[in-house]
């Protein structure tokens, strides 16, 4: 693969972007509609967690979810 001017081999993005997607729905879908409504921040706080550990090098789709999900349970 070759280089871009960023650093990331190309399509590396392309991958962050399938994991993000993949690790938010995951996640979603295991929190309840009634915290959803209580906690109105909650999607941006599984964003923020899911962010984290794909920069942390995590490429396992529910390892990220799973860790988002103990991440709003804690707050």
């Amino acid at each position: 693969m070759r280089w871009t001017w960023r650093g990331h081999k190309k399509g590396e993005t392309a991958r962050r972007i399938v994991l993000y997607g993949s690790a938010y729905k995951l996640a979603w879908e295991q929190v309840p509609p009634d915290q959803k409504r209580w906690r109105p921040d909650i999607s941006l706080r599984i964003h923020a967690s899911i962010r984290r550990e794909i920069k942390a090098g995590s490429k396992d789709p529910h390892a990220i979810a799973s860790a988002a999900l103990e991440d709003i349970q804690d707050k």
